[in-house]
């Protein structure tokens, strides 16, 4: 049994709450935030105590939940570490390299884990994903097309700081990542301003991948649209065909010949319970957890990365940032 915190007691916390209830390892002892409200509507809800700040807790934790505007990640994540605290902490990781690659060096060096929430790998659709691209042979290219409505909801005013990269398309960058088990190594970038953001709205990449994959990668909010669950489209073609996942249950294989695959959506498996469980049993057991702070690292790096080709307008190689 772990004592549980959590950190961060808004709507992306509730659902960590409401996880770790359902988790028969994991003891929720502290909710913390620094609106005391906050923290004591989840506590009241879910059990625990709420607290303003972490050296008021009573308890000793054993892991805690970041769930923060990623602009206050590092700092939490870094003193969480110090104590000798395992972490998860919701994406991304950082918005900045050298902070990133710093938790990570940490993280290494006390070997104290650190959990990256991509928590559609544990999605069904992207489970099955993985299992049928060996059947495409030598993989050429990979598409991802990426699209949310945003409205000015007062709740949602953050995503204008954290950019459509960061808060939509990391979980598609990382998923690359996992199904192909490549990594990307070079970018160029255009970005989108048009709806008056601190950072892009829009997002157009062309990554070179390890092995030689080429990818095209898309991602955008929309203003004239409505919530659906069909976010995402991600193509992979081959060297025996293509295949194409289309969010959240609909997969096309066209190699030997052309099917559809219809994946139960979520079957009322809730992933963010799936995945806090899947992380307590490795910290339980002392067993490497992936996506960790290495996995969450990249990808701050490729969208880092991205910005700076935008701005300079050239090819950026992920090695030079």
């Amino acid at each position: 049994m772990l004592n549980v915190g959590i950190i961060g007691c808004g709507g992306i916390g509730r659902l960590h709450a409401n996880a770790y209830s359902k988790v028969k390892d994991a003891n929720l002892c502290a909710l913390i935030d620094t609106d005391i409200g906050r923290a004591e509507s989840l506590a009241a809800e879910f059990g625990g105590t709420a607290y303003l700040s972490i050296d008021d807790v009573r308890e000793k934790l054993d892991l805690v939940s970041v769930v923060t505007p990623p602009a206050a990640h590092f700092d939490i994540v870094m003193d969480l570490l110090d104590r000798g605290i395992a972490v998860f902490c919701e994406k991304p990781l950082t918005m900045d390299v050298s902070q990133a690659k710093a938790i990570e060096k940490r993280s290494n060096e006390t070997k104290i884990p650190v959990g990256i929430g991509f928590k559609m790998r544990y999605e069904p659709i992207f489970q099955r994903a993985k299992e049928l691209v060996p059947e495409l042979g030598k993989i050429f290219a990979v598409s991802a097309v990426k699209n949310q409505p945003f409205d000015d909801d007062p709740n949602r005013q953050w995503i204008k700081k954290t950019g459509c990269m960061y808060e939509l398309s990391v979980h598609d960058y990382d998923l690359i990542h996992w199904i192909l088990n490549t990594e990307p190594a070079a970018v160029r970038a255009e970005l989108d301003y048009s709806l008056g953001w601190e950072r892009e709205n829009q997002a157009y990449l062309t990554v070179d991948y390890f092995g030689g994959i080429k990818g095209q990668l898309m991602s955008s909010y929309s203003t004239g649209t409505v919530w659906t669950g069909y976010d995402l489209a991600l193509s992979f073609v081959g060297e025996n065909g293509y295949m194409r996942i289309e969010r959240p249950d609909r997969i096309v294989m066209n190699t030997k010949g052309y099917r559809v695959e219809t994946v139960e959506p979520l079957g009322g498996m809730d992933v963010f319970v799936v995945q806090m469980q899947s992380f307590i049993h490795k910290v339980l057991k002392k067993e490497p957890y992936f996506p960790n702070a290495a996995d969450g690292a990249l990808n701050t790096i490729l969208v880092e990365a991205a910005n700076r080709a935008h701005r300079e307008k050239k090819k950026v190689l992920l090695n030079d940032m």
